[in-house]
């Protein structure tokens, strides 16, 4: 099945396919009634989807283990402050959140609408699941249910099991092996070193926020792509120490 998603115009009604169309479907629709709604005239249909999509996918996590608890509440409000939102955007995401933590569909749904969107477009499904990742360690661990999720919902998501392992020595200090910095930077072991550097300075500029903003990250999540970034170049760092010749 292709997803698709349609402009903004008149409202958001019928703005997606897929669980994300009817979790907006649910109501969230009338929230932008009007297109001269201040969220709406800074936000693209391609913004909004996103927007839908992570607070979907975090109301998921967050209710993993049975019940959102205060701490998961905090750590979201947190992360609403974080992007930037203004008040009526954390109420849109809000009601996006409520919804989507008691509604039919799986944290999978979500993710494999999202990875299908972005099926050509692997930096807006690694900054997810950056984000993904990050509220869910936010408190310095990952209750068993989270952890599963943030295992299984690679595959959906269309990303390599090594995201797992890089968040996670980022995240908790954990060393991983050479083969996932290699993975990050999309090379092998048996890459040449002029290959490496092309594949370092393409991510570079995929990275630049420029770039992150063309292919309709909000502003505020640009932050993600710069801790990305850091972790591109960390892993760049790592093969380098392995290979004396590039320099």
């Amino acid at each position: 099945m292709s997803w698709k998603s349609v402009g903004v115009g008149a409202g958001v009604g019928a703005l997606f396919g897929g669980p994300l169309g009817a979790l907006i479907g649910a109501g969230i629709g009338s929230w932008f009634s009007s297109s001269k709604d201040k969220f709406i005239q800074r936000a693209e249909a391609q913004q909004l989807f996103v927007f839908t999509a992570l607070f979907g996918m975090l109301a998921k996590i967050a209710k993993a283990d049975g019940v959102v608890s205060d701490e998961e509440a905090r750590v979201i409000k947190a992360f609403m402050n974080q992007i930037g939102l203004d008040e009526r955007a954390k109420g849109i995401a809000g009601e996006i959140f409520s919804r989507a933590k008691d509604d039919d569909s799986s944290v999978y749904d979500y993710a494999t609408q999202f990875g299908e969107v972005y099926a050509g477009n692997k930096d807006m499904r690694v900054i997810a699941y950056r984000i993904l990742f990050e509220v869910a360690a936010s408190d310095g661990e990952l209750h068993p249910e989270e952890d599963k999720i943030l295992r299984d919902i690679i595959e959906p998501l269309g990303l390599d099991a090594s995201m797992y392992n890089l968040f996670a020595e980022e995240l908790f200090g954990r060393v991983q092996a050479l083969h996932d910095h290699y993975e990050l930077l999309g090379c092998t072991a048996e890459t040449t070193d002029n290959e490496i550097k092309r594949a370092y300075r393409k991510k570079c500029i995929e990275y630049h926020p420029d770039k992150i903003m063309s292919k309709g990250l909000p502003d505020s999540f640009v932050q993600f792509a710069d801790e990305q970034m850091k972790m591109i170049t960390h892993a760049y760092d790592q093969i380098k120490k392995a290979r004396p010749s590039l320099t």
